[in-house]
Order: C-alpha cells, then sequence, then structure tokens
C-alpha cells in the first residue's frame, strides 16, 4: 500500500467545525422581566389598545367614572369604556393575586374601575345624560315633520281634486266592467299609470298618465303642481317613523332606568364617600322630567295623525300590506315628479306648429270660412281682456305656460328619493288583477 503523506494540523484546519460550546458555555442574555396576567390574551391585548387611546391614567378614569365628568370621559369614551367591562370570574382571580403591581396594564385597569358599583347602570347614566340634548333636537324636527305631512295631505285640495280627477277616468275606462263604480283606488295605482299605454300611443298621449296630465291642464293647470301644497312631504319621505319611535322608546327607557339607579344608590349603606351619582343626577332628572313626557306625548299624536291620514286615504295601517309612512309619502313626491314630467311632455306636444298645405277653396268656401273666423272673433271680444274660453271654465291667459315654467324651473327639478316596493299590477279601482 502506498504511503500517503498528510499534515494532521493541515487536515484539522481543512475541516474542523470549530469547537462547539457546552450549554454551560453559553452566556445566556438577560432576561426580560415576565409580566404576569390574569385576563385571556386577546382579551388583554383589546383592553390594551382601547387605554393607549384614553391616554389617561387608570386612577384619572376612575375618578371621572365617579364624579361623572364629561370633560374626562366623551360619549365614545364611555362606549369603549362599555364593551371592556371585568366580568365576575375576572374580579375574583385579581382580588385573590394579590400584588396587582406586578400585572399587566389590563389588570391593573381593571383592579381600579371594579371597585365601583353597579358600573354597566353607571355607565348607562352618563352615556343617557351626554345624549339627552342630541337625541331629542334629532327626534322632535322629524316627528314634526311627519305630523305636518299628515295635515297638508288631509286638507290639500289641489290633491284631493287631482285624485278626483283619476277616479273620474278610471270608472270611464272601466264603466263595462265588474271594475267599473269604484269608490276609491290605492295610492300604489299611481305609479301604476305611466305604464298603462293608451292605443294610439302617440307622442302627444302616450300613456295614461300623459291623458291624465292633458285633463289636469284643461281642467286647472294647478292641479299638475298640487305638491305646492305638501310642502312637508318630501322631508317625511325621507324619515324612517319605526325608527323614530324607536329612539323615543329609548329615549323614555335609559330615563326611567337612570331614575332607578338614582334611588339604588341612595339607598346604598355603605357608598363611596366620592360618588356624585345622586348628586349630578338627580337634578338633571328633575330638569328633563317634562320634556320627555312631551316628547312621548308627541310621538303617540303622531302615531294617532299617522292613522288618520291612512283611513282617510283608505289604505291598511299596521297590516303586512301597508306601506311603510316613508313609502307612503314617498309614493306621493314620485308621483307628483311623474305628472309634472308628463304635463311638460303634453305641453311641448300641444305647443308644436303643424304645418300642412291649405286646402284650395272656391270662392263661397272662403267667404263662409271668413264669415266664421269673424263670427269667432266677435264671441271672443265678449270675454274680458287676457282670457281664453275654455270647456270647463275660463283660464287666464299665459296661465298654462306659466305652470308649465314653473314645473321646469322649480319642483320639477327637485329630486325625491324613490326606493318603494315592488307594486302589484292592479286596475284603477284598486283591485288585483285576476
Amino acid at each position: 500500500m502506498p504511503d500517503f503523506q498528510f499534515n494532521m494540523d493541515d487536515l484539522a484546519a481543512t475541516f474542523s467545525m470549530g469547537v462547539i460550546s457546552t450549554p454551560s458555555q453559553v452566556t445566556s442574555p438577560p432576561r426580560k422581566q415576565n409580566v404576569t396576567s390574569l385576563l385571556d390574551i386577546t382579551r388583554a391585548n383589546n383592553v390594551a389598545i382601547m387605554l393607549s387611546r384614553f391616554r389617561k391614567g387608570y386612577s384619572v378614569i376612575r375618578d371621572a367614572l365617579l364624579d361623572l365628568d364629561s370633560s374626562q370621559l366623551s360619549i365614545d369614551d364611555l362606549k369603549m369604556i362599555s364593551k371592556h367591562l371585568p366580568t365576575i370570574e375576572e374580579i375574583t382571580r385579581i382580588k385573590e393575586f394579590g400584588d396587582v403591581s406586578r400585572l399587566a396594564k389590563a389588570d391593573q385597569y381593571f383592579s381600579e374601575i371594579m371597585t365601583i358599583p353597579r358600573l354597566p347602570q353607571r355607565l348607562e347614566c352618563m352615556t343617557f345624560r351626554l345624549r339627552f340634548e342630541l337625541d331629542v333636537n334629532e327626534i322632535r324636527p322629524e316627528l314634526k315633520t311627519v305630523h305636518d305631512a299628515c295635515r297638508e295631505l288631509q286638507s290639500s285640495g289641489r290633491f284631493k281634486a287631482t285624485l278626483q280627477a283619476i277616479l273620474a277616468v278610471g270608472n270611464a275606462l272601466n264603466g263595462s266592467t265588474f271594475h267599473g263604480g269604484a269608490r276609491g283606488f290605492r295610492l300604489e295605482t299611481l305609479l301604476k299609470m305611466k305604464e298603462t299605454k293608451t292605443t294610439k300611443r302617440g307622442p302627444d298621449c302616450p300613456t295614461l298618465l300623459h291623458y291624465m296630465a292633458r285633463v289636469l291642464i284643461r281642467t286647472d293647470p294647478k292641479l299638475t303642481l298640487f305638491i305646492e301644497e305638501l310642502p312637508s312631504v318630501q322631508a317625511a319621505a325621507r324619515v324612517s317613523f319605526h325608527y323614530v319611535t324607536q329612539s323615543v322608546h329609548s329615549v323614555v327607557l335609559s330615563y326611567r332606568k337612570a331614575q332607578e339607579e338614582v334611588l339604588f344608590v341612595k339607598t346604598l349603606s355603605n357608598p363611596l364617600p366620592n360618588d356624585k351619582l345622586v348628586e349630578v343626577m338627580e337634578p338633571f332628572l328633575s330638569e328633563i322630567s317634562e320634556r320627555v313626557k312631551a316628547l312621548e306625548q308627541l310621538s303617540d299624536t303622531v302615531a294617532s295623525s299617522l292613522r288618520s291620514l291612512y283611513a282617510y286615504y283608505g289604505e291598511p295601517y299596521d297590516t303586512t300590506e301597508s306601506l311603510k309612512p316613508e313609502d307612503f309619502f314617498s309614493t306621493i313626491c314620485s308621483f307628483s315628479l311623474s305628472l309634472q314630467k308628463a304635463a311638460i311632455d303634453v305641453h311641448n306636444s300641444l305647443a308644436k306648429p303643424t304645418i300642412a298645405a291649405p286646402p284650395s277653396q272656391s270662392p263661397i268656401a272662403a267667404q263662409e270660412a271668413k264669415d266664421k273666423k269673424s263670427s269667432s272673433s266677435e264671441d271672443t271680444q265678449k270675454l274680458p281682456r287676457g282670457m281664453v274660453q275654455n270647456h270647463q271654465r275660463t283660464i287666464a291667459r299665459g296661465e298654462v305656460d306659466e305652470i308649465i315654467r314653473t314645473l321646469r324651473e322649480g319642483t320639477f327639478n327637485k329630486r325625491v328619493r324613490n326606493n318603494l316596493p315592488q307594486a302589484h299590477m292592479i286596475f284603477v279601482d284598486g283591485r288585483k288583477n285576476g
């Protein structure tokens, strides 16, 4: 066997991985002091995040809760505190631990506020006190708007006349059927008129709605602007009456809960010496008592007005088929907008001149036409100046143009919220087809 020559030192230097230190030879880095938390890790993190937004000491938060200090705690602050309250189990664990300073921030915060009795009820009182003016100032105008809209719809002469004209035309159309002779119709029918096509379907009168607009213009052009007598209806269409009544109920309920909490704290045998709940809430509740009662009465009055309005127009109230109040008002607004557009279309079609070649006339026929024109002119001269004869009434010259101008420049251009539920296909008398 050949004698291989190699250097052991060179071999070691080439392939050695170095000296591997044993665990005892490794110097451990200094460990951070462990922080103990008695809370679930996710819950502790959420509470810590909330506390970072406050930028207040835990004792400051506790004192603000005892003092009902709105300068220290806003409505949003109270909401956050309400979402992160210590449970009975967590309170027990913190009490049994002993040295609270060794606990995490969330635990230390809980140890401060858990000594306040009935903290959830206290937070409700504080929130109610801060929100009361905001809620009342939002609720009262909306209730008044709905109430005014009910009154206007029951007193509007133009709207009643418009509905009477629609009923008359509908009965004339259905006179030979069992749908004729109707005494009324559902309001949702108003939105179906523009879908009912005429037989001719000409540009001057393509739908039943256009025909009605023509009838109203000939009768009284102002009827196409019946919405002028309903100034509150459009605003009422944007009010959710169900939400408003819920808000009123919430205010009344919070008021009564606050009264109960004041009475409870007053009966405590060992109240906290610096607790100011009774001192702050008792005069506040006494001050707003009449306003809460008036708000509740106003809500009841508006509900009664709505029932009366629905009965007045033959609409069901508080049933599965009932329109919501906001949809009731929105139906009328949408119909008004459609009627105004149809009136403009009718006026534009009538205003277009018809150019045709005059037929050849014999001298005798020409003379008869001249005599007829002269006779018509004499009849017109018998009317007061500035007036033209109509089939049903005397209309001031230019009145129609003035109404159309108003339609184009005023009410017609106002956008009305239209989120109505799908209506049934029904006849003008309101009964379902088939």
